[in-house]
This record gives C-alpha cells, structure tokens and sequence, in this order.
C-alpha cells in the first residue's frame, strides 16, 4: 500500500474544510435566529434553546440552567 503525504492530501483537503466551517456557521446563524424567535413568540420571561447532547439535538429546555426546574427539559420524542 502507497504510503500518503499527509502535507499533500491536508492541502487539498483544505477546500473542502473552508466550505464545512461555511455550511456550519451558517447552519448556526440559523439556529440562533430561529432561538430569537421562538423566545420572542413565547415570551416566558427567560429564553429556551435547542439542547444539544453529544453533537446532537435532543430537544428543547431553558437555556438558564436555574429556570430548568420551571422549565424542564423537552425530549425530541415528545414532539412526535
């Protein structure tokens, strides 16, 4: 098996790693504005996010970890 340049391949990969950050960040911009509204249509008196768990998106809780006992975490399957 041909040993790789990893110097190389890096160099060419780095096209694809600018683009990643690009999709992710806009990905996050969008995310927080939909946070943004979602706060200002409810209007509780403190702000909700998305929880993440690992990378990934379990559902919705107060963002303030103190306000989690008045507003408790809501578990991706409870939308369903």
């Amino acid at each position: 098996m041909k040993k790789l340049n990893k110097k190389q391949i890096s160099k060419r990969l780095n096209t694809f790693w600018d683009k990643y950050w690009k999709i992710s960040q806009d990905f996050n911009e969008k995310v927080s504005k939909l946070e943004k509204d979602m706060n200002k249509k409810l209007n509780l008196g403190f702000n909700l996010e998305f929880f993440h768990v690992d990378g990934e998106c379990v559902g919705i809780g107060a963002e303030d970890y103190s306000k989690r006992k008045e507003f408790p975490l809501i578990h991706d399957s409870e939308f369903i």
